[in-house]
């Protein structure tokens, strides 16, 4: 009934039960790549009607070589037994899950991008749930939960409700649930009869303890000792719900079951052992549910990827237009900012009007033929005598791109010789600026513009200097932000020509805290230190931590950076930042892990920072040098 998808996401399925998890990713357009279960008469459906490989063996038989990896990792908790127990109100506190240790370790050691799990509504009340939201905050993830009731999402006339558990590595991605129909939306109930089909054995049930209010279609679900007419099913495992369509009444077929479980017609089952396969079925999680939530994990991850693609060029409008607002003369917004055919800013100055296009390109691979595609948009806006046309990017263009681009499209090019021209005098601009971009500036000469618009200004407008503001801001909790916010612009200055990216972290929505920041090795970069980092620690990314304590920070400090490292994500090195340093026990701390795991942790005070930003400031050698120098002494120095 399914055929293999190409380029699409992986999924490994722990629990997999009858199918309804797998299924659900599949049709989200997933690609099951492996399955686990240890029921045999699971697995005999499974194989009935999935292609995936299925594995017999569950949680807690299961060994961490014998999973594989893949992109997400999926699992069905919800008749697990110590979810049973949890629930029931049996599993005392104390109680060491060796299923939910699994968990953990799988996640610990496949570090898959995505986990979904889904688990019965009770469980987030005990201490069970406690114990493993404090496990899985230590893995990296941003993760979320909701309870979400099948009727809601589907339309399907039942009241099951199921706890689904969410978590993405991706930084910054914003998890989403699906939407809820509405109410008027629910399924009428005949549509759900399918009592031809089935034998006999469904009209054997006790009539006389039926209780009729109405003869409209309806349940009857099993309470206490009689069935009870309901509009929506529920499922209890005690006695199979009841359907009357038409007057006819009988037992809730398994077909039927099936169906308003979001099974598809063509799924086969085995129908040997009745009361076996109606517990099955109750247990499954809703495979139009499933599918739902793994579509919005995919749009998720999709959408923060494209996000994560495009914010440069976003930070880089920004830059300039901040830059414009700084001239004299009069900007406003173009129209259609949002279109590679419009205009992101309109400048008056004098009697011309100035029309910019900004781009930033993340490669130069298509980039000549974007920006000449983008010149015939902007050499058709307004008037040709009345407006002067420029785009802007933040990228190296040849000089005979430039030429041919205004000599046939009447546009001029302002590329990043120009910009650190024209930024030159406005010192966090330029700062952010280089900060922003993917390759090392080292070579390049700053041009002057043509056509030439805004003159250098004499006199540089007055500022406090970073080292001023260091002083300025009180170690403690309630400038910490204030701190951060200094450490990160300090950084892009005195660090700009080495790193890009800037990825600043902020609180997820289920209340843990992420490293503070993040920033790549831009291309290009001939320097010591980051030389050394990238052939030797394998490091691509490195990570800050801030601290804007009163006291030098502990080995608890690095102990905590150190969970942030992972050789699989391309970041080995981290940087503490505090205002005294870091105490005897930290950099003991620090030793012990480059010894033993090969990651590095730095540690810089406020008096580093203030050398990094004189080192900078005098030009006389690279900051980079700085921080080698401190690498040579921790290494020169390690102890076995």
């Amino acid at each position: 009934m399914r055929s293999e998808k190409n380029g699409v996401n992986t999924v490994v399925v722990l629990e997999a039960g009858i199918g309804a998890l797998s299924l659900g990713f599949w049709q989200a357009g997933f690609q099951v790549t492996a399955a686990f279960e240890k029921n045999k008469k699971s697995i005999d459906i499974y194989k009935r009607n999935l292609n995936d490989e299925i594995y017999e063996r569950d949680l807690s038989e299961l060994s961490l070589q014998e999973v594989p990896k893949a992109d997400v990792i999926a699992a069905d908790l919800t008749g697990m037994p110590v979810f049973k127990a949890a629930a029931s109100g049996y599993l005392r506190d104390n109680t060491k899950s060796m299923y939910l240790k699994k968990v953990y370790e799988i996640l610990k050691i496949n570090v898959p991008q995505i986990f979904c799990f889904v688990l019965p509504v009770s469980i987030y009340r005990t201490p069970v749930w406690t114990e493993f939201m404090k496990e899985l905050s230590d893995l990296n993830y941003q993760f979320q939960w909701k309870e979400i009731g099948t009727r809601e999402l589907t339309g399907l006339p039942v009241t099951e409700k199921r706890v689904y558990l969410i978590g993405s590595r991706q930084p910054g991605c914003a998890l989403t649930f699906p939407a809820p129909l509405r109410v008027e939306d629910v399924l009428p109930i005949y549509k759900f009869a399918d009592r031809e089909k089935e034998e006999d054995w469904y009209d054997k049930f006790d009539r006389e303890k039926i209780q009729e209010t109405t003869s409209d279609d309806c349940f009857f679900c099993w309470r206490r000792d009689k069935y009870v007419e309901k509009p929506y099913v529920d499922w209890n495992l005690v006695k199979p719900a009841l359907i009357r369509v038409n007057g006819d009444i009988h037992k809730l077929t398994h077909h039927e079951m099936a169906k308003l479980k979001g099974f598809p017609a063509e799924f086969k089952f085995e129908l040997g052992n009745k009361a076996w396969l109606y517990r099955a079925l109750a247990y499954a999680p809703n495979v139009l549910v499933v599918r739902r939530v793994a579509e919005c994990l995919k749009d998720s991850q999709a959408r923060t990827s494209l996000q994560n693609m495009q914010a440069p060029e976003r930070k880089f409008e920004k830059l300039f237009e901040d830059y414009l607002r700084q001239q004299d003369g009069i900007l406003k917004r173009g129209i259609d900012q949002d279109s590679d055919c419009g205009v992101d800013m309109i400048y008056s100055y004098g009697d011309v009007t100035y029309c910019f296009q900004v781009k930033y390109y993340p490669s130069e691979f298509g980039m000549e033929r974007s920006l000449r595609r983008l010149c015939g948009f902007l050499s058709e806006y307004g008037n040709m005598e009345r407006y002067s046309r420029i785009l802007v990017t933040a990228n190296i263009v040849r000089d005979d791109i430039k030429e041919s681009c205004r000599d046939e499209f009447g546009v001029s090019v302002w590329d990043v010789k120009n910009l650190l021209w024209l930024f030159e005098e406005f010192t966090e601009i330029k700062n952010e600026f280089v900060a922003l971009l993917n390759y090392s500036i080292e070579s390049i000469r700053p041009e002057e513009p043509v056509p030439r618009i805004f003159h250098k200004k004499e006199e540089k407008p007055e500022h406090l200097s970073l080292k001023e503001k260091l002083r300025r801001i009180k170690p403690g909790k309630e400038q910490y932000q204030q701190y951060e916010e200094l450490c990160v612009e300090i950084l892009k200055y005195v660090m700009g020509d080495y790193l890009t990216l800037w990825n600043v972290q902020e609180k997820t929505d289920s209340g843990m805290y992420r490293f503070d920041l993040c920033c790549k090795i831009k291309n290009g970069v001939d320097e010591d230190f980051f030389n050394t980092v990238r052939q030797y620690f394998h490091t691509k990314y490195i990570v800050f931590e801030f601290k804007n304590y009163n006291d030098q920070i502990t080995q608890k400090e690095i102990y905590t950076t150190e969970k942030y490292l992972y050789e699989k994500a391309l970041r080995r090195v981290a940087v503490i930042i505090s205002r005294k340093g870091a105490s005897d026990s930290a950099l003991a701390a620090a030793r012990g892990s480059l010894r033993e795991t090969g990651k590095l942790i730095l540690c810089l005070s406020d008096d580093d920072l203030m050398d990094l930003i004189d080192i900078k400031d005098k030009n006389e050698q690279s900051t980079g040098s700085f921080l080698e120098a401190m690498l040579d002494d921790i290494l020169i120095h390690l102890e076995k």
